[in-house]
């Protein structure tokens, strides 16, 4: 009897809590029970004047990785007037460029703190931004979120370790990959016109080996990649994608936990992260806000699994003899 309490005993420690990913009305899915105040956090950049050129805040958004930039009436009463986020940062293509602020601030959305995470992520998608100011009744600045900061309090908040794996949210097709070879005018037009916040970059010499990731933030960092055609009659050899792309990214594999891919977000701070198969080649991309939208899907009451005992048939006769 001994012998069996102590097996019951390990396969109790041996129990693992996994939420499903199973369809519950919205009510009883994780993201209705998290409020965007969890994840608010004060802005490492803020703007004041409305007609600030767009190619001055570069630096500013290079030294603190800033995703979303309010832009404030005045610093005394902080009342929210819109705000940029990092990818409004890519559009000038000169160091002649005279785009402002104002030229591609949001007014929308802002959002409360009482707002919850479904809804956020809901006016995020519609409005085509990765990240917005929250502000209390009066208008005035409480923090900002972006996705990573939503990942983060969400990952927190689960209570258990979800089913999904990166096959269940990754994207596929060529539109999520370019080659490295490409001028990177390519990769430029490609992100503003679709809204896609990067792509994994492969070799297509080696049958689309992966290579790393070209994001927003390479076109921010650097201004090697300039197209230089605003206000001037002349444009230079543009660079090609392997110049400016991020190398040494960790590769995920389709039957890799969702969890995995939202830990190295965490760490890395990058909007994609290439699948590949065995042979390191392109298989798909995942994308933050996918894993994200995924997670809050998730019922916040999840289903316990038991690991089946397993007993000796040996041992079953010695305790039913004794």
């Amino acid at each position: 009897m001994v012998e069996r309490a102590k097996q019951v005993a390990e396969a109790k420690a041996e129990e693992k809590v996994v939420i499903e990913p199973v369809e519950v009305p919205e009510e009883l899915q994780l993201g209705k029970a998290i409020q965007v105040q969890e994840a608010a956090r004060a802005p490492a950049v803020t703007v004041y004047n409305k007609h600030e050129l767009l190619i001055n805040l570069k630096p500013l958004v290079r030294r603190t990785d800033e995703e979303v930039i309010p832009v404030l009436r005045d610093p005394i009463t902080k009342r929210v007037d819109g705000f940029l986020t990092q990818f409004e940062l890519i559009v000038p293509t000169s160091h002649r460029s005279r785009y402002t602020v104002l030229d591609f601030m949001h007014e929308f959305p802002l959002f409360k703190p009482e707002d919850d995470l479904n809804f956020v992520l809901k006016e995020l998608d519609d409005k085509k931004v990765r990240g917005a100011p929250v502000i209390n009744e009066e208008g005035k600045l409480v923090g900002v979120v972006d996705y990573f900061d939503l990942l983060r309090v969400t990952m927190h908040k689960l209570p258990g370790e979800p089913a999904l794996k990166v096959k269940d949210v990754m994207r596929t097709g060529d539109k999520y990959k370019i080659d490295m070879n490409e001028k990177v005018n390519k990769a430029w037009h490609r992100m503003i016109n679709l809204f896609l916040p990067g792509m994994v970059v492969v070799d297509k010499k080696e049958q689309d080996k992966v290579k790393g990731i070209i994001t927003y933030k390479e076109f921010v960092k650097t201004n090697r990649w300039f197209i230089h055609r605003e206000s001037e009659h002349m444009s230079v050899p543009m660079a090609k994608v392997k110049t400016i792309m991020l190398r040494g990214v960790p590769y995920l594999k389709p039957e890799d936990p969702v969890t995995l891919a939202a830990e190295k977000f965490l760490v890395l701070r990058v909007p994609v992260l290439p699948v590949v198969d065995e042979e390191n080649k392109y298989v798909g991309a995942v994308f933050v806000e996918d894993v994200l939208r995924a997670l809050a899907k998730l019922p916040r009451k999840p289903v316990a699994v038991k690991k089946p005992l397993e007993v000796k048939e040996e041992e079953e006769q010695k305790q039913s003899q004794a």
